[in-house]
């Protein structure tokens, strides 16, 4: 019976991949036609990405922070900071931008949402290569490099008018560190939580339900390496998530890059049928994940098994109405229907 059983699983969850592979042709052919958007210099690229209703933010290589309109279909740059570090990432709270550099002394440069420039105040954190951060109404969450072997962590509780240390640490091994490919590998699910996923010589999910006083963390069974490991986050609901990655350099591995959770991050498990190689961001959207990386984008409802979207090179992806948006070379984006 346990056999018979065990071939009814198969055969079902071959079923299932073998219908999910059929949809691939028609979602790669019509994407290829999808609309491409110049926002920018030909020399910028853009990580982080913030959508507020039909308006697209976007942090530039540069330092350039772009506001698209899709309604108009035209950009603005509303701020070009100093490039002491690249902008890894874009956030929002009470109709502020927080703009993330990233570097040798990373910094969060404050900017009024609805105005035409608005600057407000920048911070250093000296010696501290920031990776990430995220809020969730007045409570935001900032996650940097090790120093001295401890992650750097920080929060606020006001909006982002001041950001404090976290009571609890979280250390790391020789060549552990965060991975600051778009942004999505920190987490604010509500006004006590706290995620974050590391990388390299280890790999780890990292939890705090009292606004940083506690963390618990989960080893994630990626390969060890200075360039491998996890690189975004993204949960559906409290309980269902997913953490993509992989190896940038080698973008076309495929095995051992994706994993998910039914359970909160208690657990994890390796994709059935993983995305096409090295993913750089996911996010979530009307029960479907998207993710994107080197060699293209790919779509999964559950996490386990994924399916190939469109073809190309992105680096962040964002839902612009009812469009997704991922980001390219060249200071450009393409704009594809979502699944339907």
């Amino acid at each position: 019976m346990r056999s018979l059983t065990l071939v009814i699983v198969s055969f079902l969850l071959l079923t299932s991949i073998n219908e999910c592979l059929a949809q691939t042709k028609k979602y790669i052919r019509r994407n290829r036609t999808a609309p491409i958007v110049i926002y920018g210099d030909s020399n910028m690229y853009s990580r982080g990405v913030y959508v507020d209703t039909s308006l697209l933010y976007l942090a530039g290589s540069d330092g350039s922070v772009i506001r698209y309109n899709a309604e108009t279909d035209t950009s603005t740059r509303i701020l070009k900071l100093a490039r002491r570090g690249e902008n890894r990432d874009i956030e929002a709270s009470n109709g502020v931008l927080f703009i993330m550099q990233s570097g040798d002394n990373g910094s969060i440069t404050k900017i009024q949402k609805s105005g035409a420039v608005g600057f407000i105040e920048p911070r250093e954190w000296k010696g501290v290569f920031l990776d990430a951060l995220d809020f969730n109404g007045d409570v935001g969450f900032l996650m940097g490099d090790p120093v001295d072997g401890r992650f750097t962590l920080y929060h606020t509780l006001d909006g982002g008018r001041t950001w404090n240390p976290c009571e609890g640490s979280v250390t790391a091994i020789t060549g552990e560190a965060g991975f600051a490919a778009s942004g999505t590998n920190v987490y604010v699910p509500n006004d006590s939580t706290y995620m974050f996923i590391s990388g390299g010589m280890r790999t780890q999910f990292h939890k705090s339900t009292d606004n940083g006083k506690t963390w618990v963390s989960v080893d994630i069974p990626y390969y060890p390496s200075e360039t491998n490991g996890a690189y975004s986050m993204c949960f559906a609901d409290d309980f269902n998530g997913v953490i993509v990655g992989g190896n940038y350099k080698q973008p076309g591995l495929k095995m051992n890059t994706t994993y998910y959770t039914h359970d909160g991050g208690e657990t994890w498990y390796n994709s059935f049928e993983p995305p096409g190689g090295y993913r750089s961001c996911v996010i979530h959207h009307n029960n479907v994940y998207y993710t994107c990386g080197q060699n293209g984008i790919d779509f999964s409802f559950d996490g386990e098994v994924w399916i190939p979207f469109a073809e190309g090179k992105f680096y962040s992806l964002g839902i612009l109405e009812d469009r997704l948006v991922a980001t390219m070379r060249h200071g450009r984006f393409q704009s594809f229907e979502l699944i339907e």
